[in-house]
């Protein structure tokens, strides 16, 4: 198992904002080479987050976009 990240929350909240983004992607026309190339980009920054021992979180009922494991 890959040791622990420690990057700082605030940077992680970013990244989820990011990866939040991506969501509104599905509805307009992209190239199927560039949508591949946007869903490996999404899957790091999903990794990044991962790695730092915490999960996004889509409920819009909670407010933070990532939640500690």
């Amino acid at each position: 198992m890959e040791k622990q990240h420690n990057t700082e929350y605030q940077a992680l909240a970013i990244v989820a904002d990011m990866v939040q983004k991506f969501a509104q992607l599905h509805i307009l026309n992209i190239a199927p080479s560039d949508r591949v190339k946007l869903q490996v980009a999404r899957k790091e920054l999903e990794e990044v987050i991962a790695k730092n021992v915490y999960r996004m979180n889509y409920d819009k009922n909670i407010i933070n976009k990532i939640i500690k494991l």
